[in-house]
């Protein structure tokens, strides 16, 4: 059993647009994340507010199937609600810097974000060559290399980045038809 506790006092009729989105998203991440994040809580945890955005950017790196650029978030929000762009990228770095959100320097100057969280532990990533485009690799214990990458005895290794490159299945097919 779920208790929605409504973040806004008062009768329904008080409640503005904002308010009704938010505790629409909120009740449903309790309905339907059980094998998520509750994004919710763990906004709260790190003292933030469970805004529209703030979820919204959560909810689509959850739901995506790789790492995704900045414009790519803004332009998924976009398709839901108004947004500005710099709110979002405030919010990415934000997340980024509080350890919620990985950001991955794939492509030169362009980052690509991916939750960090239980439900989706660090991993490596290929990268095509020719159309950049980035995928995430199943998850691989890593420890052993941990181990050895930090080098001679009182080293710290605090993180880890492991980028494949090479051609995509797709420009792979292109190259053989051409």
């Amino acid at each position: 059993m779920f208790i929605l506790k409504l973040p806004f006092p008062g009768p329904l009729g008080n409640f503005s647009r904002n308010n009704i989105l938010a505790t629409q998203l909120i009740f449903e991440y309790f309905i339907t994340m059980s094998d998520r994040c509750n994004f919710p809580q763990w906004l709260a945890q790190q003292g933030l507010r469970a805004t529209p955005v703030r979820l919204a950017v959560l909810d689509i790196l959850a739901d995506a199937p790789r790492a995704l650029r900045a414009q790519e978030i803004l332009a998924i929000i976009r398709t839901r609600r108004r947004v500005n762009k710099v709110t979002v990228y405030r919010i990415l770095e934000d997340f980024t810097r509080r350890g919620m959100v990985r950001k991955l320097s794939l492509e030169g100057r362009v980052s690509h974000f991916e939750l960090a969280c239980e439900h989706h532990p660090p991993h490596p990533h290929f990268q095509c060559q020719v159309c950049r485009e980035v995928q995430c690799l199943e998850p691989v214990a890593l420890q052993q290399m941990w181990t050895e990458l930090q080098g001679p005895v009182g080293n710290r290794a605090d993180h880890i980045d492991i980028k494949v490159e090479g051609l995509c299945h797709k420009c792979r097919a292109n190259t053989k038809a051409t």
